[in-house]
Parts: C-alpha cells; sequence; structure tokens
C-alpha cells in the first residue's frame, strides 16, 4: 500500500540578523533554513551547507523545501 499525501505546515516569518531583515523557513517548527538579500539575488542558508545563489525569494523558498525532502 501506498502512503497518502499529506499535507504540511510551511512557515515563512522576517526576522531581523543584525541591521538585515531575512525570510526564516520553518517546517513542523524546525527552522530549515534563511533566505538573505543581496543586490539583485538571494542568498539561501542551510545550516550546514554552502550557501546558495537563487534569483528569486520564491526560488529559494522551493529550494529549502526540496533540501527539506531530500534529507527527511
Amino acid at each position: 500500500m501506498s502512503k497518502k499525501n499529506q499535507p504540511i505546515g510551511v512557515a515563512i516569518d522576517e526576522v531581523q540578523q543584525g541591521e538585515l531583515t531575512v525570510l526564516q523557513v520553518s517546517i513542523k517548527d524546525d527552522v530549515i533554513g534563511v533566505i538573505k538579500p543581496l543586490d539583485k539575488t538571494f542568498e539561501v542558508d542551510i545550516e550546514g551547507d554552502q550557501p546558495v545563489k537563487v534569483k528569486t525569494q520564491d526560488d529559494g523558498i522551493e529550494y529549502l523545501i526540496q533540501a527539506y525532502n531530500l534529507h527527511h
């Protein structure tokens, strides 16, 4: 038998890091990563990995969710 897909709550919160406002992405109360704005791009930080540059915030959110699904 296959498992049924269950909805998972994803929270996206704006958080201050120093003088910079970043997006903190959480799933089930676990912070999975942070998206920082740069000049014309965004930087995605996942704990334990090197930062990845993406073009948009949506790309960053998608990257974080894919990385979470890959490792959980």
